[in-house]
């Protein structure tokens, strides 16, 4: 007997997961510490990453899509919405630098100017530890995927909710295309030999 609740009426919308073989048993505890201040809630289908010093604490990852071509030496993206980033943090390019964001608006934002050759529209951007004029390191590599939504402030108000509890999926097969945040190139690496996505 399946314990799933089937949806008979209203709107159907395409799955996030088209088959789920493994989750992580308890669920696990999402960092709600790096939202910016408008964000009311994290999707399910972004992307975790286990915290390297708190067992079952998780970090949501950052990522976003060009949606123009950005040139060598320019500060202002233009970038596809949703994206979770915030002024400080630090935006780069798979493979080349990495640049410190100035402003953010939910289609752009300003950097400090990352040489480099030319990045296609269409490119995905991730968060790097660190400035850099040289290949960087990521800040956070894909472990697992949120498994439903969680709210991350309660009915709009300004104060983030504490660690909130969630599910997490570490195995099976996700449409990507249905996907909330975009996924670069890094994490779809270490996500290889455990996630597929289709």
């Amino acid at each position: 007997m399946s314990l799933q609740v089937k949806k008979e009426s209203g709107s159907i919308y395409d799955p996030v997961f088209l088959k789920i073989i493994e989750e992580i048993p308890g669920g696990v505890t999402v960092k709600t510490n790096r939202f910016p201040t408008a964000t009311t809630e994290i999707k399910k289908g972004a992307l975790l990453n286990a915290d390297a010093t708190t067992a079952g604490l998780y970090n949501v990852l950052k990522t976003v899509r060009l949606t123009a071509a950005y040139a060598s030496n320019v500060t202002a993206m233009a970038v596809e919405a949703p994206h979770l980033f915030k002024v400080g943090e630090y935006i780069h390019i798979y493979g080349v630098t990495a640049g410190t964001i100035t402003r953010v608006a939910s289609t752009g934002i300003v950097c400090a100017a990352i040489a480099h050759t030319a990045t296609a529209s269409g490119t995905v951007l991730d968060e790097a530890t660190a400035a850099a004029t040289t290949d960087y390191a990521i800040l956070y590599a894909a472990n697992a995927f949120l498994r439903d939504t969680i709210e991350v402030r309660k009915d709009g108000v300004a104060t983030l909710l504490d660690n909130i509890f969630a599910g997490a999926v570490v195995r099976g097969t996700v449409d990507e295309s249905e996907l909330p945040y975009f996924v670069s190139t890094a994490d779809k690496t270490s996500l290889t030999d455990r996630i597929r996505l289709a």
